[in-house]
């Protein structure tokens, strides 16, 4: 299950908050950047986990994009990478 914090990381992950709990209500806005509402919070909440998943995935599939594009394996990635 999400936490109010992990929610705000994924919809205001500029910062500009701080959250104690997982209420909209106990959100403390730092500055005038944009903000979420009390919807998109408790919708976010609600399906923290399936947004997550699909996120997942598409970086993989961004990923494989990637290695197919400069021509290299998984494995040969990471061997340029350590």
């Amino acid at each position: 299950m999400a936490t109010g914090s992990e929610v705000l990381e994924l919809l205001c992950p500029q910062g500009g908050w701080i959250i104690a709990g997982n209420d909209f209500a106990n959100i403390v806005w730092l500055d005038d950047r944009p903000k979420c509402t009390k919807k998109q919070f408790d919708d976010t909440f609600e399906n923290y986990d399936d947004l997550i998943s699909q996120k997942n995935s598409e970086m993989i599939q961004a990923k494989s994009a990637l290695l197919a594009r400069l021509g290299i394996s998984e494995e040969e990635a990471k061997l340029l990478l350590s």
